[in-house]
């Protein structure tokens, strides 16, 4: 609802950057109502990603990984920075490329300007 409610505006203005977060999360009995909501979160992404790719305004999804949170748990294996910077990677891409899934621990350890660099020589739009 978010992302339909601020679209319109930045097609309008000719720029805007959407990055939504997505889940690795699959194939977990426990977990079906939250995997299911992340599929349809991802293919909403890929969808108006098509409609948007080669255009300023840009719609991608980032992952930042099992980190050890409140929510994750202590047995995570990522560390919540390891997810930093790919967790924002998406933001700062500028190549007119939507639909990617930019998950952050391809990232790690990068500076932001390098995970950028990445992003865009490395993670092509599905289309």
């Amino acid at each position: 609802m978010i992302v339909y409610h601020f679209l319109p505006k930045m097609i309008a203005q000719g720029f805007g950057r959407i990055l939504n977060t997505t889940s690795g999360i699959r194939l977990d009995p426990q977990q079906a109502g939250y995997s299911a909501s992340k599929a349809a979160l991802d293919k909403v992404t890929i969808d108006i990603g098509s409609k948007l790719n080669g255009t300023d305004v840009m719609i991608n999804l980032t992952d930042p990984g099992w980190c050890r949170t409140d929510l994750g748990g202590p047995n995570a294996p990522c560390a919540p920075e390891s997810a930093i910077p790919g967790i924002v990677t998406g933001l700062f891409v500028d190549d007119r490329k939507s639909g990617r899934y930019l998950g952050a621990q391809h990232f790690t350890g990068m500076t932001l300007e390098d995970a950028v660099k990445k992003a865009e020589a490395e993670f092509d739009s599905p289309y």
